[in-house]
């Protein structure tokens, strides 16, 4: 975490911390006293922000990070502090940090408070042993990850001539249907017409 005034440009800026959520027991930060004093300030100056315009909460904010011996790390981020105090909310750079500014400043909400008595509960309970398999257990065999050899895939060529196949026999099939309806037709009309009665000679001269 740079200690360097910023410059109101946030791409060379720092992350303030490679952990923010605090999940990896593993992680150290090596900036947590700093950014510790920082959120002290914070909460210092968010107690006392209420009343006051956005241009003396900045004010009271750098005077506060001076006499801890610690500075913002850009004005962006100086301007986001002071903005979120002059609301009404204290920023909160990670649970970490406020919770080891709390032990020197109290958080300046009920809202926050909570929260990271919370968060304090969470760090102190430990799960019983065996509730996650060992890391062992996760690791997986060639075999369980590909399920053995894929089978290999049809040509699309082939499956695109059969296709064609399959369509001109359809066609050649359809076409016999037709023709064979059609002498079928003929066939009725013919014998249509030789079933239909003579006409009658009775009562000639």
């Amino acid at each position: 975490m740079s200690t360097s005034p910023g410059s109101g440009d946030p791409s060379d800026a720092t992350p303030l911390n490679p952990d923010p959520t605090g999940q990896d027991p593993s992680a150290t930060d090596p900036a947590a006293g700093e950014k510790a004093q920082l959120q002290a300030a914070i909460f210092q100056v968010a107690r006392a922000a209420a009343g006051r315009s956005l241009h003396e909460i900045r004010e009271l904010l750098q005077a506060e990070f001076s006499r801890r011996g610690v500075k913002a790390p850009t004005t962006i981020w100086l301007d986001s502090v002071a903005s979120a105090a002059f609301h009404g909310e204290p920023y909160l750079i990670d649970l970490p940090a406020a919770l080891a500014a709390e032990a020197a400043v109290p958080a300046p909400n009920d809202g926050v408070r909570k929260r990271l008595a919370g968060r304090r509960e969470l760090r102190q309970d430990k799960l019983p042993v065996g509730t996650f398999p060992p890391a062992s257990a996760w690791e997986l065999d060639s075999g369980d990850v590909t399920g053995g050899t894929p089978e290999p895939r049809p040509d699309p060529r082939a499956v695109l001539g059969n296709t064609r196949a399959v369509r001109q026999l359809l066609a050649v099939a359809a076409s016999g249907v037709a023709s064979l309806l059609a002498v079928a037709a003929v066939w009725a009309a013919r014998n249509a017409r030789h079933r239909r009665p003579g006409r009658s000679t009775a009562g000639g001269a």
